[in-house]
């Protein structure tokens, strides 16, 4: 660390005095006192230096000394200490070695003295004195990750979205939506920033090579492609993943990719390694009040930049209408949302359009639907962790309001492996093909370059429909 952001300046300064609540330790009222100490003695000093590479260094020296003075006569490791004041005071507190690791996948606060930290294989929990030692000094923190995204979060707007850095999403409440003597609850989801590669996905067991190919092939060559599934699912990662081929196989050197996200979670290449060439990439964020910007606006933006494939990366309502539109102008898309299932992401797509203003009936919404995004695929995660692809479905039409098409290929669950206490420790599954695209997609694809050979390698009984 160089110097002092301006949040750790306004955090020493935002003294809160909590040593007279029933949460109150000995460690609680050291951390008063040297915050309040360094507020009052050094506020101005700690303002002029905030640019100051030696900032930092003075801050820890100066809680080195109150922590000294106040902890005069008493057995303790003093750099231990200073370091835990200087994370309450300053820094993220108890969260920051669990932000920094590659290994933490989310972080749920349910009160001040009950953290989940959830990893790709299991979860461990801060509980009581290995939380935070108090309901403020959650509440501090929070505070300090909410306005690193540029946002406030008190009691009147106790309810906050957020983002801290690139790729890490908070949602977090405190008093009154929160009860005062819990302090926080919140939910910080990390995005990995490392781009995934085919065999690491292979290895997880989310899809099989064949199933990454097809979904490649598709957005490739003009065949739009959802992604639906829960929180938690792994769409952002098999979003991102399916993008970087796409910039590696894309075989028309125009190609130009436009995101559109609510905070930076995809994780794009900058540089095409494979073609010798930059990543034709242009981002862009929404942006709340007052100068409201939603994905609706910067989907009418995108059509501006003549980009080759779409992405608003989550679609939650209207802005499903604005998409389809862009669909309809011959642009790929390739979108995510939350559904439960391949053929029931239609339906949720429908209700989605619901949400806006539309004279159109279900069917004919379907019907739009259907033809916006020709392949579904649903990712879920399963009681064991893992992440897994576990339909890909081909959308032909509607009959009587459900979608007609083809399952391609299905995740087959063949066993539930526990352990002593009962606990879930294994799902055993496998992928397998169950189905062939039809007619109309084999041609579509054949038509916008696909080899027929690679089509037969993973349909072997598909046809053209000159083949019929």
């Amino acid at each position: 660390m160089n110097s002092i952001s301006p949040h750790e300046f306004l955090a020493i300064a935002e003294v809160k005095d909590d040593s007279g609540t029933a949460a109150a330790t000995g460690y609680t009222t050291l951390l008063n006192f040297v915050r309040a100490s360094v507020s009052a003695n050094h506020a101005k000093e700690l303002s002029a230096a905030l640019d100051d590479p030696a900032a930092a260094r003075n801050l820890r020296e100066l809680i080195r000394r109150y922590a000294a003075e106040a902890l005069s006569g008493q057995s303790y490791d003093l750099s231990e200490v200073t370091e835990k004041i200087y994370q309450d005071m300053a820094g993220l507190g108890i969260l920051t070695q669990y932000l920094r690791s590659p290994n933490v996948e989310e972080i749920n606060i349910n009160s001040y003295d009950a953290v989940e930290i959830i990893y790709h294989d299991r979860t461990e929990y801060l509980l009581g004195a290995d939380a935070f030692p108090s309901p403020q000094a959650a509440i501090d923190v929070i505070r300090r990750m909410i306005r690193m995204g540029g946002k406030l979060i008190d009691a009147q707007s106790p309810l906050v979205d957020s983002f801290i850095g690139s790729g890490t999403r908070i949602n977090a409440a405190i008093p009154p939506v929160v009860p005062a003597e819990r302090g926080v609850s919140a939910s910080i989801r990390k995005q990995s920033r490392s781009c995934i590669t085919r065999e690491e996905l292979i290895k997880a067991g989310t899809a099989t090579g064949d199933m990454l190919d097809f979904l490649t092939i598709c957005l490739s060559n003009g065949v739009s492609v959802g992604l639906c599934g829960g929180t938690g699912s792994g769409k952002t990662t098999l979003q991102s993943f399916i993008l970087n081929e796409y910039i590696h196989h894309c075989d028309n050197p125009n190609t130009r990719i436009f995101t559109a996200e609510d905070s930076q979670e995809l994780t794009l290449l900058k540089y095409d390694a494979v073609n010798d060439r930059p990543a034709r990439v242009v981002s862009m964020l929404t942006q709340e009040a007052p100068t409201r910007i939603t994905i609706s606006d910067l989907l009418k933006a995108a059509l501006r930049h003549h980009p080759s494939l779409i992405v608003p990366a989550e679609v939650r309502g209207p802005e499903v209408m604005q998409a389809i539109a862009a669909g309809q102008s011959g642009h790929t898309i390739l979108t995510s949302f939350h559904a439960d299932g391949a053929k029931d992401g239609y339906r949720r797509l429908v209700s989605l359009c619901r949400m806006g203003e539309t004279t159109l009936t279900d069917e004919m919404l379907l019907s739009e639907c259907v033809g916006a995004w020709p392949v579904m695929a649903f990712a879920k995660q399963l009681k064991d962790g893992t992440r897994r692809i576990v339909e890909i479905f081909e959308a032909t039409g509607q009959k009587n309001g459900r979608v007609t098409g083809n399952m391609l290929y299905s995740l087959k669950i063949t066993e539930t492996k526990r352990d002593e206490r009962g606990l879930v420790k294994e799902v055993a599954a496998h992928h397998e093909r169950v189905g062939n695209i039809s007619p109309r997609l084999y041609g579509r694809l054949r038509d916008n370059g696909v080899s027929e050979d690679e089509l037969h390698r993973l349909f072997p009984d598909a046809k053209g429909a000159d083949s019929l």
